[in-house]
């Protein structure tokens, strides 16, 4: 059993306009409302590839029957903790004009102390079957600084993958070293606060946490691709060439397929392969909507891993 967490889970909702023009009536084309949440995410990618998979979180009372609902029909095993307050809604702006996605994303409800702390204890119980735990996303509001890096040793034993950014990346890294972490190129500069232009300095702020004591490094870069580092060895993947719809949630399906690459491969270096592809896949899906698993399958044979 997989095990993945959401903190801050979502309803995502994503609007189509012609063209984005911001101080002005938009008009919209289309509306659609999907699950959000990337701990979510990443539990659906995963499920969708055969693995079995729970995802286990906390949420707001308002609004919780129907992400429940929306969990259910993906056939999702879920453990939530409800809290006074409301699920939140994040809204994604597609202009058809070429502008791109505006997201526009609420905090979520704020969490005390005394609920924080009943949710540690939840995620101890209900991942003792699991050898691998995903903690990934946005932490709501009442978090301290560090919240991840303290769930993190409370699982013990557990072979963490932490997808975050900034300090609780660095804390989690330095007080928790977890066997996987996955930031993208825009997260790993803002967390050392450097810009990073060439694979070799992309390569060596990997090798930065791999000192800090994580195992295991994947850095997404969107079109240049993908890069793999451990202490062994580093691994570069070109990106794929498909048509790019929606790059919402690529990450999290990169990780969903790593999941399903090291239960096969029992090697998450070779792993890898696997993510790009479910990567690739979920960036031709629109909005929201997750990775499908024939677009994988289809993808999976054409991914080129390089040693550097």
């Amino acid at each position: 059993m997989i095990s993945t967490i959401c903190m801050n889970p979502s309803f995502d909702k994503t609007v189509d306009v012609d063209s984005l023009k911001t101080g002005q009536v938009n008009r919209i084309k289309n509306v659609r409302m999907d699950l959000g949440g990337k701990g979510i995410n990443v539990a659906v990618v995963a499920r969708r590839l055969g693995l079995a998979v729970q995802c286990i979180g906390i949420m707001g009372k308002d609004g919780s029957a129907e992400l429940s609902d929306l969990m259910d029909r993906e056939e999702l095993e879920h453990h939530f903790m409800e809290i006074p307050g409301h699920v939140r809604t994040n809204t994604k702006i597609y202009s058809r004009d070429g502008q791109g996605v505006t997201e526009l994303n609420e905090p979520g409800t704020v969490v005390s102390e005394e609920n924080l702390q009943a949710f540690f204890q939840l995620a101890k119980e209900k991942t003792k079957d699991s050898d691998i735990v995903v903690l990934t996303g946005s932490l709501p509001p009442g978090c301290p600084e560090g919240t991840y890096c303290e769930l993190m040793k409370v699982l013990d034993g557990k072979k963490c993958i932490l997808d975050t950014e900034g300090k609780e990346l660095e804390k989690g890294a330095k007080g928790a070293h977890p066997y996987l972490i996955k930031p993208n190129l825009r997260e790993m500069e803002a967390t050392l606060g450097i810009e990073l232009r060439t694979m070799r300095t992309i390569r060596d702020a990997a090798l930065l946490f791999i000192q800090l004591g994580v195992e295991h490094a994947v850095v997404s870069m969107g079109e240049m691709g993908a890069m793999y580092v451990s202490a062994k060895k580093t691994l570069f993947a070109p990106a794929l060439r498909v048509e790019t719809k929606s790059t919402v949630g690529a990450g999290d399906a990169m990780i969903g397929g790593m999941l399903l690459g090291y239960e096969k491969e029992k090697d998450m270096a070779r792993a890898f392969r696997y993510g790009i592809a479910a990567g690739a896949a979920s960036v031709m899906t629109e909005g929201t909507q997750l990775m499908l698993r024939s677009d994988f399958e289809r993808l999976l044979d054409q991914v080129k891993i390089q040693e550097v």
